[in-house]
């Protein structure tokens, strides 16, 4: 029988967000789609109502990985191209290589990432994670050749995409009908395109599309799960996220009494952690962590709950890094979060989920 002092620590952490500012699909749809920018924050919009207000049966956060990328093949992406610009665009988080290198030598290290592969392999090789502890989403552009007439669908799809209103979610709804007359209208035409008219109006891309396995939300959960499987003697998790994709684990590292932390997280990720930790720098997770091997969750929360309070910004907005346990002070933690969400990754950024 296994005791509890017998479990194996194990550092579990999303890589966008936690460890790197990037938003790799958004950037590249920014760079290589015209109005690309606009195009992407309204797919993750349209993803975001399919997760958490239409809960559509057997959809995971993240799919718009899927979705955008016979788009991305239509303006001429191809494997390399991505392999480049994921490297020269990287941008970690201040610490982030510190972090990695110190926790490893405590406890092993795993990301698991919603990101495409050659961006989390770009990301491993700076920060040295080994390549055996990178889960993400596996992309092959160069496998699939579009006819021109399903490229041109497509580039059309993506100017009248980017041209909708951008979808608001109103707090606390849980059905179409909670949102305006006109997203309401959005969604359903976004329903018709990628669930009816791609795989009638453009076959291959829509067998390309479905190729593709986003690793988000519970699929997540299903690669956390597995980890934990293949520790003989059982692990106590430390997981680290900050997005949609990354409540499902949250909340399951918190139903297994392991430490589940937000850092600089959106509201998804907040309501699903313990811990929030909001920051221009990786220095709390670390300490977070040391505490977490020292002590388990228990010495994690109690540091969270001592940690000094830091100065007001000059303009007023919560000083950082602001650490705390999200239950003692919901509405200080969210604000902090906020702001360095903004910060570190980008307005722009900070609004996708």
């Amino acid at each position: 029988m296994v005791t509890p002092a017998e479990r194996r620590p194990l550092f579990v952490t999303d890589c966008e967000g936690p460890l790197t500012r990037n938003d790799n699909a958004a950037e590249l749809a920014a760079t290589y789609v015209p109005n690309g920018a606009a195009f992407f924050a309204r797919l993750s919009k349209y993803d975001d109502v399919l997760v958490d207000v239409v809960r559509k049966s057997g959809y995971n956060a993240g799919t718009t990985l899927a979705l955008i990328a016979p788009f991305f093949r239509a303006f001429g992406l191809d494997d390399a191209t991505v392999e480049t610009f994921s490297r020269d665009t990287l941008m970690v988080v201040p610490g982030a290589d510190a972090l990695v290198t110190k926790v490893e030598k405590i406890m092993p290290v795993h990301v698991i990432s919603t990101s495409y592969t050659p961006y989390v392999r770009a990301v491993a090789d700076v920060l040295g994670v080994p390549a055996g502890h990178c889960s993400s989403t596996e992309l092959s552009l160069d496998a699939w050749d579009l006819p021109p007439d399903e490229a041109v669908w497509l580039r059309d799809w993506a100017v009248r995409i980017g041209q909708q209103d951008l979808i608001e979610l109103p707090d606390g709804a849980r059905g179409l009908a909670d949102l305006s007359s006109q997203d309401q209208q959005t969604v359903r035409e976004l329903n018709t395109l990628f669930w009816h008219e791609l795989a009638d109006q453009a076959p291959t891309a829509a067998a390309m599309a479905a190729s593709v396995t986003p690793v988000g939300g519970h699929a997540k959960l299903e690669v956390l799960q597995q980890i934990v499987a293949d520790c003989p003697a059982g692990a106590d998790v430390m997981y680290v996220g900050d997005s949609i994709t990354d409540a499902p684990p949250l909340a399951a590292v918190r139903d297994w009494a392991g430490l589940a932390v937000s850092f600089n997280g959106n509201g998804y990720s907040l309501e699903a952690a313990e811990i929030a930790v909001a920051s221009l720098d990786t220095a709390p997770t670390l300490e977070l962590a040391r505490a977490f091997v020292a002590g388990g969750a228990s010495a994690a929360r109690e540091l969270a709950r001592a940690w000094p309070a830091p100065v007001p910004a000059a303009d007023g907005s919560p000083g950082l890094p602001v650490v705390g346990v999200i239950a003692d002070d919901p509405e200080a933690l969210v604000a902090a979060s906020r702001a360095a969400r903004a910060s570190v990754r980008g307005r722009h950024i900070a609004r996708l989920g």
